[in-house]
């Protein structure tokens, strides 16, 4: 939508263009022994049209170093978030005492946050957790 709006706001004003400046005399630009002559308005109409170019192709490149920079940083904060909740469910697990759940829990965490400061911590929890789980039972069936 915005594209055809621009479309028929270049045209409209192409046209005012044409209407203002049709007749009003030849540009003329001289280099050296060559000398081109072109209307007043086909003149204005180049100039402008090359300045809607250039302005074109800032915003492409702008765009295509922006996106990636843009895509990645929002793959990041989402594979943070997933790491986040599969910690506090580690969390959850080992303080309830469920080793299995908080293992299976821990490896998706360091799938996602594998370098977090917290991965050997969960790990020595989870097994702390194992060694009072079997000592729990030793002492019970003894």
């Amino acid at each position: 939508m915005r594209l055809l709006l621009t479309v028929l706001f270049l045209m409209i004003g192409y046209a005012a263009l044409f209407y203002l400046f049709n007749g009003q005399g030849d540009l003329a630009l001289v280099i050296g022994v060559w000398q081109l002559e072109i209307p007043t308005v086909q003149a204005i109409i180049i100039i402008l049209s090359a300045l809607l170019l250039i302005t074109f192709i800032i915003y492409l490149i702008f765009k295509i170093i922006v996106y990636p920079r843009s895509f990645y940083s929002k793959y990041k904060t989402s594979r943070e978030q997933k790491g986040l909740h599969y910690l506090r469910q580690t969390l959850v697990a080992i303080t309830d005492g469920d080793t299995d759940e908080a293992t299976k829990n821990h490896k998706q965490f360091k799938k996602y946050l594998g370098k977090d400061p917290l991965n050997k911590i969960l790990q020595s929890q989870i097994k702390q957790s194992k060694e009072l789980k079997i000592v729990n039972v030793e002492k019970g069936s003894g």
